[in-house]
């Protein structure tokens, strides 16, 4: 099931790299018409594997779904990373802290 569901993610994300390319020969801005229905997938990658929203949420600020995309993961490390987030219960957003001296 996961296999079949990263092989339609990438269809949308090559079906919305050429829209993008025709709308920017165009010089017009977009972030790309199929944004969303992609969300939707690495959601439910995600639930198959057994995780649900605040893993997802994890994953997203991650950006391990962005690398897939754009090819510095492949789907073997994509899916043992989103594993090993929930076998962690790494939830929720990234927190991150600065600090100045």
């Amino acid at each position: 099931m996961v296999e079949k569901l990263l092989n339609f993610l990438d269809s949308l994300e090559a079906k919305d790299h050429k829209f993008l390319d025709s709308i920017h020969a165009l010089n017009v801005e977009s972030d790309g018409l199929l944004t969303g229905e992609s969300k939707q997938v690495e959601r439910l990658i995600i639930y198959v594997l057994g995780g649900n929203d605040k893993h997802f949420e994890y994953m997203q600020d991650s950006g391990v779904f962005m690398n897939y995309a754009n090819k510095e993961t492949s789907g073997n490390e994509l899916i043992s990373t989103i594993r090993q987030a929930i076998e962690n219960n790494w939830k929720g957003p990234i927190q991150t802290s600065v600090t100045f001296s």
